[in-house]
């Protein structure tokens, strides 16, 4: 039958189907949508009342095929990113939390929800930059020379490249309110951050807010040249920079998620060895 037909095409089970029919028993409207048409419609229907039925069902499917792209887009973006372990296998894992952490500060926000997955975007491929970092400066156990640091730095401004050639290929430019995120993640409130030295409001919010997670779990997490620090002093550490490294408005909303228990919960569910260090260290330039 048509029916089946129409479904065997590519593409074809995502077509809606609407049944029009005078046969209003029970027993043929329950066969019809057994076979999983969207909608049965009987007779008597007035012109009116069929054409909203069909545009009802095309706007449901555009929505629902949508909704399919972005999550096939995301996961390409996620598969893309995680190239990155095979050079940093710290990044990797580094993502994930990095992704729950944003969320959380962003929902304490009331960002809506268009501005959440922009900022998922962010966190996603934020360091995708450092696919381009020679790996023996991202495994290096010794600390870094300047050249070094300097080659380091340049992951945001790489990461901000490869977006554009991305976003340059995509008619909907999913990427566009990603990018000032992964290019200005590392600039600091006081404005002695990198890579344009932007200062306080300057920077965009949603990179204001990936400064302080980012810098937060770049503490909690070991590196190759030097041990993690333990989740508390970490938070000390944040609070301490408000105002200098921090956005002062974006630290208080991080010490409200800590108090609600929400980054405790978040590393406890993407633990990657985390343990309380008591050793001193020097903290400047931990990511």
């Amino acid at each position: 039958m048509l029916y089946e037909a129409v479904r065997e095409l590519p593409g074809g089970k995502e077509t809606p189907f609407v049944f029009l029919t005078a046969r209003g028993a029970r027993e043929d409207v329950f066969a019809g949508k057994s076979l999983g048409v969207d909608d049965y419609i009987t007779k008597p229907i007035s012109s009116h009342e069929l054409l909203t039925t069909v545009r009802t069902r095309l706007r449901r499917s555009n929505e629902l095929m949508f909704e399919q792209m972005k999550s096939a887009y995301k996961l390409t973006l996620v598969m893309l990113a995680g190239g990155i372990e095979a050079r940093d296998q710290y990044t990797y894992k580094h993502i994930m939390r990095l992704n729950e952490y944003s969320s959380a500060m962003a929902q304490e926000l009331g960002w809506p929800e268009t501005r959440l997955e922009a900022l998922e975007f962010g966190a996603i491929l934020h360091d995708i930059g450092k696919l381009d970092i020679n790996r023996s400066i991202l495994e290096k156990k010794e600390p870094l020379t300047a050249e070094e640091w300097k080659e380091m730095r340049r992951h945001t401004e790489y990461g901000a490249f490869v977006l554009k050639k991305i976003d340059q290929h995509d008619p909907l430019h999913y990427l566009a309110p990603a990018l000032p995120i992964v290019l200005y993640h590392h600039e600091a409130w006081d404005g002695s951050g990198y890579p344009e030295g932007l200062k306080g409001e300057e920077i965009p919010e949603e990179a204001r807010l990936l400064a302080v997670v980012d810098s937060f779990d770049a503490m909690t997490s070991d590196r190759p040249y030097r041990l993690s620090l333990g989740p508390s002093r970490a938070f000390e550490e944040i609070k301490n920079r408000a105002g200098a490294q921090f956005d002062p408005k974006m630290v208080e909303v991080f010490i409200h998620c800590w108090e609600q228990g929400r980054i405790k919960k978040i590393m406890d569910e993407l633990k990657d060895d985390v343990e309380e260090k008591d050793d001193l260290m020097d903290l400047k330039g931990m990511h």
